[in-house]
């Protein structure tokens, strides 16, 4: 593969010049938030294994924490919340000023959250970190499910200037993203859920 993707670097640079050799980082976001509604017998602890098997699958390290549902609970479904976690301090100053936006999302009543991240594509320039959580309400659970897409390009090495080209042709590894969050949908609807589509971006 390395081979491959030198040779079609050095052929694309040829002909498109040096304008994609600049190293540059991108960073996007995007987010699904959908409901649940589960039988009784199914439970909560049915539905934090469905999520931690789903991530299991598709990404290379995951992270659980298992937390207490709120008492009582809220009448509407609730939805994960973008922090910044250094605002007002000097950190957060610095960050700024480098033209970097620090947020972090959290799910308050969360009885699961999830971390996970696949770092098969590193080498390449290219990481996708999930963040995914299950918030119970009187009339069923919200599961959102948070993604951030790192992509690295240009002449940073060899690896990453051949995946630059090679994105062209075959694209990146942020096509596999909606794969994962299928799994963990039909992950789900496994145990018996009904799980609906509520709200995502883009």
């Amino acid at each position: 593969m390395n081979k491959t993707l030198h040779a079609l670097a050095t052929v694309t640079l040829l002909a498109a010049g040096c304008a994609s050799t600049t190293p540059t980082r991108e960073v996007s976001a995007s987010y699904a938030i959908y409901d649940i509604q589960a039988a009784p017998e199914i439970g909560p602890a049915r539905i934090v294994e469905a999520l931690k098997t789903a991530l299991q699958r598709n990404t290379s390290q995951v992270q659980i924490t298992q937390g207490i549902p709120p008492s009582p609970l809220p009448a509407k479904a609730p939805r994960f919340q973008l922090i910044s976690p250094l605002k007002g301090s000097g950190l957060g100053a610095l960050a700024a000023a480098a033209g970097q936006s620090i947020q972090v999302p959290v799910c308050e009543g969360a009885i699961v959250t999830a971390n996970a991240r696949d770092s098969s594509m590193a080498r390449y320039g290219e990481g996708t970190t999930f963040f995914a959580c299950v918030m119970p309400y009187q009339g069923g659970y919200a599961l959102n499910v948070y993604v951030t897409f790192v992509k690295t390009s240009g002449a940073i090495n060899p690896a990453v200037l051949g995946a630059t080209i090679a994105r062209a042709v075959v694209g990146d590894s942020s096509q596999f993203i909606p794969r994962t969050v299928v799994s963990i949908v039909t992950s789900l609807e496994a145990t018996g859920a009904a799980v609906k589509l509520v709200e995502a971006y883009p």
